[in-house]
């Protein structure tokens, strides 16, 4: 009878530890969701990811986002506090001795500062990042329901060339002055000394205005419900931008 008693709760534990197991790899692999990559090297290789799920307001010009940076191929964690305002950052990396770090401006084109155009939306400093009252109604249109690539309607070519590709669907949303569009960007790209060609290409979300040179396209990181529309800005003659404003617009 005892042997059977421990038997019984052996297998008892046993059962419990599993699930426990489980449990713990379950949160492990939805917290490994919530990082995403937001810098690259000359190479292409990632360098930077932010983590979604750590974002903390901190007043109202500020937020505080963790981080993991790759250094000597090593990953390092780290916590990033950025003043909207300032346009500045504070960066402390985990376990780092000197606790006296400066603030440092944000550079432009940096990870960072793709960080920031995302958050900075949300504080009383947006309009130091393009979120302003005349250009409101391209970034606080609706979210997007859907993904881009499963939009319905015809492709239409815009250019195509040896270095890029944009197309636009023929599905398009008019509302007031501007146009609602899911679109298709592909670039090549060929290394120096390479005989290879490499290619990135994308399916998005894009807001067009009709009466200025300005669109807005939607940030979403993958695999996640997070998405917001970026600042407006102007495109070049001859982009994709111009190229859809030139045909769909009613002047």
């Amino acid at each position: 009878m005892r042997r059977m008693y421990w038997k019984i709760s052996f297998i008892v534990v046993f059962f419990a530890l599993a699930e426990i197991n489980l449990a713990e790899k379950l949160s492990a692999n939805s917290n490994n969701l919530q990082w995403q990559p937001v810098g690259v090297d000359r190479y292409g290789n990632i360098t930077k990811w932010i983590n979604l799920s750590s974002y903390k307001t901190l007043n109202k010009d500020s937020f505080r986002i963790q981080v993991k940076l790759e250094e000597e191929n090593k990953q390092i964690l780290g916590r990033l506090d950025i003043n909207c305002r300032n346009k500045d950052y504070y960066l402390r990396k985990r376990r780092q001795m000197s606790q006296h770090e400066t603030w440092k401006s944000i550079r432009e084109g940096s990870s960072f500062e793709e960080t920031a155009k995302f958050y900075c939306k949300n504080t009383s400093a947006a309009s130091k990042w393009g979120y302003t009252a005349d250009t409101k109604y391209l970034w606080d249109v609706e979210k997007p329901l859907s993904p881009a690539h499963n939009h319905k309607g015809d492709w239409i070519s815009l250019y195509k060339n040896s270095s890029r590709e944009f197309r636009y669907n023929s599905n398009i949303k008019k509302a007031g002055d501007y146009l609602l569009a899911a679109y298709f960007y592909k670039k090549y790209k060929q290394t120096k000394n390479s005989p290879y060609i490499s290619t990135a290409s994308n399916y998005g979300w894009i807001v067009v205005s009709c009466k200025s040179n300005l669109h807005s396209t939607f940030k979403e990181f993958k695999n996640s419900i997070y998405g917001e529309w970026m600042p407006p800005k102007a495109g070049p003659i001859g982009g994709g931008a111009w190229g859809i404003r030139k045909a769909e617009c009613n002047y």
